[in-house]
């Protein structure tokens, strides 16, 4: 999931300064770092987005004693894929789910047990980009107390087959508690592997040695801005969410607070891994930056004063062979988008 910006050689891209990738939609705008690769090329990961949209892609150059300048932009749009549909689903369902609802609910996708392993990972990648409730559990409750006999997440993972899916669900709140759940017929989610004849997950179950990390954490900075980062490629994302404009200078600058930090960082992702039910505290060590985080978080700006001057205009376009009307970016992207 890579989105690249490609200059011409008449335009400079100081060693010196840095690159973001500004994402806007009608209500979230997602910061990206950037990264310079060669030949005047700018590359960054595409974040996840809750709407069905399209977003303009601005690229902006930030050096230090000035404000950010816009420097090329585009759009991207986001089209709903059968997997982000399924795993809003699943989240609004956990906890009214039954022995019969692997079948249920496949019924308004047509879609048949036997051709969901080709969305396993696809389910994983969409859950990932969602915002879940607060208090929401694989249980489907606040509460991650384990009731007796309920079908959970687990048990209609398991029903279906699907392993990373199974494997994504026992990292999240309640995942634990849920392997020892028997559901309304006294089968837990190994009970039901093994009936189903699958191997791998039997091994996964057995072999389980306690909660892990789903490979993202997500810290929720005040009631409009988060931030994401995911583990194995190191990709901070910002998002706010808005119903008027904030300051672009104003988000580069709290997106800047973290990104370059790292142990700022990291002690956030420490707190909110330990405390995954309940809205993180800033770190103690940044306390006296916390008032001037909420300042910047809830910064406005007039058109005008987003109109920052722009560098020489670059032409963006899709490469001929991903020219299409809509690309299936969603909330799980599955093909590259280039710029050039």
């Amino acid at each position: 999931m890579t989105v690249y910006a490609k200059f011409g050689k008449n335009v400079y891209l100081p060693k010196d300064a840095e690159f973001y990738f500004i994402y806007n939609g009608s209500h979230q705008r997602h910061i990206v770092i950037a990264e310079p690769t060669e030949d005047n090329v700018l590359q960054s990961s595409i974040p996840g987005h809750g709407l069905q949209e399209t977003v303009m892609v601005s690229v902006c150059l930030c050096s230090e004693g000035y404000s950010p300048v816009t420097m090329g932009s585009g759009s991207v749009t986001y089209v709903d894929n059968m997997a982000c549909r399924l795993a809003r689903l699943l989240v609004t369902q956990a906890h009214r789910l039954t022995a019969a609802s692997h079948q249920t609910l496949l019924t308004p996708f047509a879609l048949t047990v036997g051709a969901l392993p080709a969305l396993d990972e696809e389910l994983v990648l969409a859950l990932t980009h969602l915002e879940l409730p607060l208090g929401w559990t694989v249980l489907g409750n606040s509460s991650l107390e384990v009731s007796l006999h309920r079908e959970s997440l687990l048990h209609l993972a398991v029903r279906w087959g699907l392993a990373k899916l199974s494997q994504f669900l026992l990292c999240l709140p309640g995942g634990v508690q849920a392997l020892a759940l028997p559901n309304e017929e006294g089968a837990t989610p190994l009970d039901l592997a093994l009936r189903g004849g699958h191997s791998k997950l039997v091994e996964d179950i057995t072999n389980f040695q306690g909660r892990r990390s789903p490979g993202f954490s997500r810290v929720q900075l005040s009631e409009d801005a988060a931030l994401r980062y995911v583990h194995s490629s190191e990709t901070l994302t910002l998002t706010l969410h808005h119903t008027a404009e904030h300051l672009l200078e104003a988000d580069i600058k709290l997106f800047r607070k973290y990104f370059w930090d790292r142990a700022f960082l990291m002690k956030a992702l420490e707190e909110q891994e330990a405390r995954p039910e309940e809205r993180l505290d800033m770190p103690s060590s940044a306390a006296e930056a916390e008032e001037e985080i909420k300042d910047l978080v809830s910064g406005r700006s007039s058109p005008e004063e987003e109109d920052v001057k722009c560098a020489k205009s670059v032409v963006v376009q899709l490469r001929e062979h991903e020219d299409q009307d809509s690309l299936d970016l969603a909330l799980s992207v599955c093909i590259v988008l280039k710029f050039f």
